[in-house]
């Protein structure tokens, strides 16, 4: 990467990992071969992404709240990609002292699968160096509905006023606190958010690629960084305002 490039390296990134079924289809395979090309591409990203690059925080879209809709078979592979994989990826993420955390709701996940959550996250709970963070059974808007009830538990037991709820109280609500998102990545060519992180990016820049994730490689991932470093973010201000 180039210097200017490296220079405007966001804090956080998102990804919505997209297309694993379409790039199966395009080659008469199941899609359970896409997830797994698409996993594979998600473990050589993260490493590169928070390893090699330099961003602090990572956000994957892995799986939605609305992806329990799809077919059972296919829902069941998933589950099955996610707790037999997950631990090597916590394994190279604690080499690299990197942290590993979840967002998402936990009802509805099978208990294996929430093991190997546990798992990543108490290994990789002291590292310091980067944070990668899989949206797993996440939506925006349940994270939001929990929050509120979150909020509304604590006002009802008379520990916090409404008068005094403001921005901060929202985010210490939420799921993880972590920055908020700078660059957002969605591959496969759709260009929405699909209910994914809305509060978190309400200033990032938003990059959309039509490369089907499994094949979203390191020079895809470099090409929207490059894209990323050309962006005047002026954050509701004035131009060239800085980050």
């Amino acid at each position: 990467m180039a210097n200017e490039q490296l220079s405007r390296i966001p804090t956080h990134a998102a990804i919505i990992v997209d297309g694993n079924r379409r790039w199966a289809k395009k080659r008469l395979m199941p899609a359970s071969f896409g997830h797994k090309a698409g996993f594979d591409r998600l473990k050589e990203i993260t490493r590169y992404a928070v390893g090699d690059c330099g961003v602090h925080v990572l956000s994957l879209y892995v799986f939605s709240t609305e992806n329990f809709a799809r077919d059972a078979k296919e829902v069941g592979y998933l589950m099955d990609l996610f707790a037999n994989n997950f631990r090597s990826i916590a394994d190279e993420m604690n080499e690299r002292e990197c942290q590993v955390l979840f967002s998402g709701r936990r009802e509805g996940l099978q208990k294996r699968v929430c093991d190997a959550m546990d798992y990543m996250m108490d290994l990789t709970k002291n590292n310091k160096k980067g944070i990668v963070n899989f949206c797993l059974n996440y939506g925006s808007h349940a994270e939001l509905t929990d929050a509120m009830r979150a909020i509304a538990t604590e006002v009802q037991a008379g520990t916090l006023s409404p008068a005094d709820i403001d921005e901060k109280t929202i985010e210490s609500h939420l799921y993880r606190q972590l920055p908020p998102v700078d660059f957002l990545i969605r591959t496969s060519g759709e260009e929405r958010l699909s209910n994914f992180l809305l509060w978190q990016c309400a200033y990032a820049e938003f990059y959309f690629t039509p490369v089907l994730f499994p094949d979203f490689d390191k020079k895809c991932f470099d090409a929207a960084l490059a894209e990323y470093a050309r962006r005047d973010r002026r954050m509701g201000g004035n131009s060239k305002q800085p980050k």
